[in-house]
């Protein structure tokens, strides 16, 4: 009974506030929008993972490294697929290193921080690893530049030269990412009030809504095309 009762409560709490019952369909549809979009992008990760691990396992090193690329950029939080990308592009450079593949182990460390700062936003993830890769891509670029016959104080100095690079800022910008965030949800939330609002309960189109959300969709639009602009 007590569940009957509450059910009733509810459907005559949303019969005299119709405002409500749009707002809970909006946060419905939103969060379905957002739950499938979460799956596929899990999905997809997980499929480039394994895709990589295939590559790994037949020693086909340059075609792992591309997919365990693209599981990070598939980037989720706390997806599991993504941390043992970053970690497996991490063992390439190292296994690497040990049998004096330079150029594998250079490209797998330089993979895996470019593949970090392609996915950050507000934050990088992982971002431990970066200056750990770039530990280890200075002294291989200057390994790389000095050739068979490298002088030991050119290759101080051109290692030295090389974490100086390293060190700029490398991604898209902090602030225009924000301004790219806000425009993207700002312009999906403008265009589900229009789709709710811009129709009353008697099926009439409502001038004054249309415009407002209409203008709002307008707005945040152009806030995610200037961030995806200077990003």
């Amino acid at each position: 009974m007590n569940g009957e009762a509450s059910r009733e409560v509810l459907v005559n709490v949303l019969h005299r506030h119709p405002h409500l019952r749009r707002v809970l369909y909006v946060c419905g549809f939103a969060g379905i929008f957002l739950g499938m979009l979460a799956i596929k992008v899990t999905y997809h990760a997980g499929q480039e993972w394994e895709l990589g691990e295939q590559q790994y396992t037949q020693g086909a090193y340059k075609s792992a490294l591309v997919h365990y690329d693209r599981a990070i950029k598939w980037y989720t939080p706390w997806s599991t697929a993504v941390q043992r990308a970053v970690e497996r592009l991490w063992q390439l450079g190292t296994e690497a290193e040990a049998r004096g593949d330079t150029a594998l182990a250079l490209e797998a460390y330089q993979t895996l921080r470019s593949s970090l700062y392609a996915v950050q936003s507000v934050y990088i993830p992982y971002q431990r690893w970066i200056p750990l890769c770039e530990a280890r891509i200075a002294p291989l670029m200057a390994q790389v530049k000095a050739g068979e016959h490298p002088h030991a104080e050119q290759l101080a100095q051109d290692t030295a030269r090389f974490a100086m690079q390293l060190q700029r800022h490398v991604g898209p910008h902090l602030g225009w990412s924000i301004v790219l965030e806000i425009g993207f949800w700002g312009w999906i939330g403008a265009t589900l009030g229009l789709i709710w609002y811009v129709v009353d309960d008697q099926g009439r189109f409502v001038r004054r809504q249309g415009l407002v959300w209409g203008s709002l969709m307008a707005v945040f639009l152009a806030l995610w095309v200037i961030g995806m602009r200077w990003t």
